[in-house]
């Protein structure tokens, strides 16, 4: 969808990444035709494992892995980033295959929300209302103090688009936020309603903190989960200055879906018709990536996704794949340090399905990392392209949500020690493998630092640490899960 320049959030930072992307690869690809250490800096060739993984399949989705190098340091702490990615092949525009599609709208109706807020979100309906085909169906629930279906999940014919905009222009705010009820009263719909050879999503969207019925952090997150189970998707979108974005990230990452933070006033109907798109172009549903860890070896993280333990290892579930996306996620593994050795990282599998069966997809070969004795040995197991964009994509905006969560605690020393730890690490390996895209990617880092700063100091502080929370928090989580949105 085409925008004026400036309008809306969502479109400001998605210009800002895109320009970043550009700034970035050109840098990386600068520093891969310079790999290696600093000038007049001898670093011998010693051979080292492959960095590269595939899995062998012929179907509609491709599954593959790079590491940022080959070995660890004895005494360190062993870590190691595998980029893994995700693609779907692209179907011809003209001939793209449009999967008939459930949408579920679930809005917050509190108090809070009257006024603009309440008009945006109505504006952003309508325009998702006249998007969809004849074989879509849509479905409305609102909540305030308890939940009402507005609109039962219904096929979108002429006749049920105008009452349908009618309903819309009789939703008034008033009262709490029962996020509970609104959660319970939309999945169960859309639960009761799924066909055979049909893609459902469900959107909520909320400009408060859940303060009535079940307003637990662990409830709702269960609630959540239902999503997941169902291989469909409960995107999140937070308006505003007052909702938990810490509880909205949680609801999308349990749900598979996506987060965004949307100003007050900023234009929804962008965020409704992305999520709208990618959901009637899906060729790979509930998507599981499985790690089986070899012996010793630590999953740390995998881009912020919640690890479920499973008998064998590790799982994480990254949602749903549409035509033509490729998705990036940087997997960071602990291998153990104490003994010079060669070890096996373990068996990496990614799993789907298209609505009737899963199938799952496996690197044809184990990647191993071994721990080396000397600084030369390891800088030469090294793969300076990917330790860049592990650094720029991953590092960076693991940091970055990190110090997010320490300006919302209202704890300055602790987002500037982040910083701070950041840079030093990051200076300190970079000075032997001379890198133009994190050096530049340091200068980012002074920029969160004064801007941290900034907000701890003149007269509105709270409101100045909380815009900067919520900002730089969802600016972090996208960089980090490279393709996640359409």
């Amino acid at each position: 969808m085409e925008t004026k320049a400036g309008k809306g959030r969502v479109r400001h930072i998605t210009a800002i990444a895109a320009l970043v992307l550009v700034v970035t690869t050109a840098l990386i690809g600068a520093a891969a035709r310079g790999k290696g250490s600093a000038p007049g800096t001898a670093i011998p060739s010693t051979g080292s494992a492959p960095t590269q993984f595939s899995a062998p399949g012929g179907g509609p989705v491709t599954f593959t892995g790079t590491l940022d190098r080959t070995a660890v340091r004895k005494g360190s702490d062993g870590r190691v980033r595998l980029e893994l990615v995700i693609a779907a092949q692209p179907q011809p525009g003209e001939h793209a295959q449009r999967v008939p599609t459930d949408l579920m709208v679930i809005l917050d109706r509190s108090g809070s929300m009257a006024g603009e807020k309440l008009e945006q979100a109505r504006a952003a309906v309508r325009a998702l209302i006249a998007q969809l085909g004849p074989e879509d169906r849509f479905g409305f629930v609102t909540y305030s103090n308890d939940a009402r279906l507005e609109i039962p999940l219904t096929a979108a014919g002429d006749r049920e688009r105008g009452l349908w905009l009618s309903v819309l222009n009789t939703v008034s705010a008033d009262g709490g936020t029962n996020m509970s009820s609104g959660l319970d009263l939309g999945l169960d719909t859309v639960e009761r309603g799924r066909g055979a050879g049909r893609v459902a999503r469900v959107i909520l969207l909320s400009d408060g903190l859940a303060n009535q019925g079940d307003s637990s952090h662990d409830g709702l997150i269960r609630r959540a989960t239902r999503a997941a189970r169902g291989e469909y998707a409960l995107t999140t979108i937070g308006v505003g200055a007052d909702f938990n974005e810490e509880l909205m990230t949680a609801l999308a990452d349990a749900g598979t879906g996506n987060y965004y933070y949307v100003k007050a006033g900023d234009d929804l109907s962008e965020v409704f018709a992305r999520e709208f798109d990618a959901a009637r172009t899906t060729v790979a549903r509930g998507l599981a990536v499985q790690i089986e860890p070899g012996s010793g070896i630590q999953v740390v993280d995998a881009a912020g996704y919640p690890l479920e333990r499973t008998p064998s290892g590790v799982s994480f579930r990254p949602g749903a794949l549409f035509a033509g996306q490729t998705r990036r996620i940087w997997v960071t593994l602990a291998v153990p340090s104490s003994d010079i050795a060669e070890r096996d990282l373990g068996r990496f599998a990614l799993s789907y399905g298209d609505g009737v069966e899963r199938t799952t997809l496996q690197f044809s070969d184990t990647p191993r990392v071994a721990c080396v004795q000397s600084d030369d040995e390891f800088y030469a197991k090294v793969d300076v392209s990917s330790w860049a964009r592990s650094v720029v994509v991953d590092g960076y905006n693991e940091m970055q949500e990190e110090v997010a969560h320490a300006v919302k605690e209202g704890n300055r020393e602790k987002a500037l020690g982040i910083i701070a730890q950041f840079r030093d690490d990051t200076k300190a390996m970079n000075a032997r493998l001379q890198s133009p895209a994190v050096e530049s990617q340091l200068f980012a880092t002074d920029k969160l630092e004064a801007d941290v700063a900034a907000s701890f100091s003149g007269p509105n502080q709270p409101a100045s640490q909380n815009e900067l929370s919520k900002a730089r928090g969802v600016q972090a989580l996208d960089a980090r899960r490279a393709g996640s949105k359409r």
